[in-house]
C-alpha cells in the first residue's frame, strides 16, 4: 500500500504547477469506466490467444492551468484499476492491478465545446492480485523490481506511458473518451523475454468544482 507521506507528496506535486495562478485555474473531480488489457510482445502463442479485457474504473482530482488562447495544461492524480484476463489450462484467470496515476497533458480546443488532450503519465503500483472462474479467492502478488526476491516480485512498482483523449464540454461538465498506453514493461526481470505493457480505454465524466478563468 502507498504510504501517507507519498500520498501527500502526490497532492503537492499536483498543486505546485498551478501555485500563483489562482485566477487562471480550474479544479475538477472525475470518474471513469472502461476496459483494460495488456499488450504482449514475445509472449507464448497460447498466451496471446487467451488474452482478454477486464472492466476497469478510475476516479480522481484534476487541476487545469489556462495558458493562452486554446492551450491549457492539465495535471491529475487518480486511483486507477487496470489488468487483463487470460486462460491457463482451461481456467479463466483475471489479473488485477491498482495504481495511483499522475498524467500531465496538453489540452487544446478543437471547437467551443470539443477539446483534445495528450501527454505522459506515471503510475505507482499499490496492489496486484489474481482471481479465477473457479474460486473467488484473491491471490496477491509482490511489487518490486527483482524476480530473485522471496517471494519473487510479479509487478514493477512504476508504470509509464501516454494518455490521449477527446472530450465534449458544456458549462462545468464534460464527457470524454480516453486511451492510455504503457511504454514500460511492467514485469520484473525484463519479463523473462516477454514485454508486458498496460493498455486501457475509458469513458470519463468530469465536473469542475472550481472555475476561475
Amino acid at each position: 500500500m502507498i504510504s501517507k507521506n507519498k500520498f501527500f507528496l502526490l497532492l503537492i506535486l499536483l498543486y505546485l504547477p498551478n501555485k500563483g495562478f489562482a485566477t487562471n485555474l480550474k479544479v475538477g473531480l472525475h470518474s471513469a469506466i472502461g476496459f483494460s488489457t495488456i499488450s504482449a510482445t514475445n509472449a507464448p502463442r497460447e498466451f496471446n490467444i487467451g488474452k482478454g479485457f477486464l472492466p476497469s474504473f478510475q476516479f480522481g482530482l484534476s487541476s487545469e492551468f489556462i495558458l493562452y488562447n486554446n492551450y491549457n495544461i492539465v495535471t491529475e492524480i487518480n486511483f486507477s484499476s487496470k489488468g487483463y484476463s487470460n486462460i491457463f489450462s482451461g481456467i479463466r484467470v483475471r489479473s488485477h492491478y491498482n495504481y495511483i496515476t499522475i498524467p500531465i497533458k496538453l489540452k487544446t480546443r478543437i471547437s467551443e465545446e470539443i477539446n483534445f488532450q495528450f501527454g505522459p503519465y506515471i503510475g505507482i503500483a499499490i496492489k496486484e492480485y489474481i482471481k479465477n472462474n473457479i474460486s473467488d479467492q484473491k491471490v496477491y502478488g509482490s511489487i518490486g523490481n527483482s524476480i530473485n526476491s522471496e517471494p519473487p516480485n510479479t509487478l514493477k512498482p512504476l508504470d509509464f506511458g501516454l494518455e490521449t483523449g477527446i472530450a465534449y464540454e458544456f458549462e462545468n461538465f464534460s464527457i470524454g473518451c480516453f486511451l492510455s498506453y504503457g511504454i514500460l514493461n511492467t514485469r520484473p526481470g525484463g519479463g523473462i523475454g516477454s514485454s508486458i505493457r498496460n493498455l486501457s480505454t475509458q469513458i470519463r465524466f468530469h465536473y469542475n468544482i472550481l472555475n476561475k478563468e
